[in-house]
């Protein structure tokens, strides 16, 4: 299902541009940003019309608010308009979210835990590691070209990536082996045990690494450096992600 991680990623695109002060980036990040996310959303779109099951109303209705929401947002940042544009860029984000949780969300009735906050958790997730671990490296290259940008934009779409990294760790890792400890899934590390470690190492442990040295780069106003860095770690964070939609799906649990 690439439509689950491509609305997620663009609602993470969307996150980054709400998240960064208006007034300290350029606006033509913040038009990259909304191009980026209405080609995923719309992507989105296409892969939902094409499964051979009819497309959920819910879902199909959904998305299509959150295409017109980033439209909205690059409208208006191109106009300008920095403030309404974030105001926007939120809304298509948590849109985003709520749509990834309804692709998530197990078939059958898994308790509580797995059913209702498992899906909404990993989405939020997922999108935000993706979308943040993008547009962080994308704000980096904008140093290329933008010599009047100061470098605290930089330092906050970094720091805030970090601190989803940490989201990420406490539910992907901590939440999973609490949950599966109460309530075992049968054959979890017999099916699944290479996939989990794949999203454990690959998509957590290494960027972790990663983020660390790029954030000791943007210390230093080496954003050059920052910004490979960030470029590896954005594959890695995208690998690990995309098995965590196929994870929580399999398992119910918030990979």
């Amino acid at each position: 299902m690439p439509e689950t991680f491509l609305i997620l990623l663009a609602g993470g695109i969307m996150l980054a541009a709400a998240v960064s002060d208006p007034h300290q980036v350029t606006l033509h990040w913040l038009r990259l940003a909304g191009i980026l996310a209405l080609s995923f959303a719309g992507l989105s779109l296409f892969f939902l019309l094409r499964r051979p099951e009819p497309a959920p109303t819910t879902a199909l209705v959904a998305t299509i608010i959150t295409i017109i929401a980033i439209l909205a947002q690059l409208a208006l940042a191109q106009l300008a308009f920095r403030r309404t544009q974030q105001a926007l860029a939120f809304f298509a984000f948590f849109y985003a979210v709520f749509i990834g949780h309804l692709y998530l969300r197990p078939t059958s009735d898994l308790g509580t835990f797995r059913t209702l906050i498992s899906p909404w958790a990993s989405a939020l997730g997922i999108s935000a590691m993706s979308g943040l671990a993008l547009m962080d490296m994308l704000l980096g290259h904008a140093y290329l070209t933008a010599s009047k940008m100061t470098i605290q934009p930089f330092r906050r779409l970094n720091t805030i990536l970090a601190g989803a990294l940490v989201w990420r760790i406490a539910f992907a890792v901590g939440a999973v082996l609490i949950a599966n400890s109460i309530s075992p899934t049968y054959m979890l590390w017999g099916y699944h045990g290479l996939y989990i470690l794949t999203r454990w190492l690959v998509g957590l442990v290494i960027p972790a690494v990663f983020i660390y040295m790029a954030h000791d780069c943007i210390k230093r106003r080496s954003t050059q450096s920052a910004t490979g860095i960030l470029y590896v770690t954005g594959v890695l964070i995208f690998i690990g992600e995309i098995l965590a939609t196929h994870l929580v799906r399999a398992t119910g649990l918030p990979f």
